[in-house]
């Protein structure tokens, strides 16, 4: 395929706040971060693409690995006073 080529227009003002930064690292690196992101989504909805579990299933289970996460730290840091 090849690659492609990207142009991003960073503001002057930006440019002169921080004139030592390497402009097309950041941009590379920010590209690729994307790419993990949307290939992390990917594969999970191919692992989980015959889930019963519904949306609001994933929101509750998810607020409740928080709770229980908050509170068991929340005990650990009462047993350092």
């Amino acid at each position: 395929m090849g690659e492609t080529e990207l142009k991003i227009m960073i503001p002057e003002r930006i440019k002169q706040e921080f004139p030592q930064v390497d402009w097309s690292k950041i941009a590379e690196r920010a590209v690729l971060e994307e790419f993990r992101k949307l290939a992390t989504i990917k594969l999970f909805d191919e692992l989980f693409k015959h889930s019963e579990l519904t949306d609001e299933d994933c929101l509750r289970l998810g607020r409740e690995v928080n709770r229980a996460v908050r509170l068991r730290i929340e005990k650990e840091l009462s047993t350092w006073r």
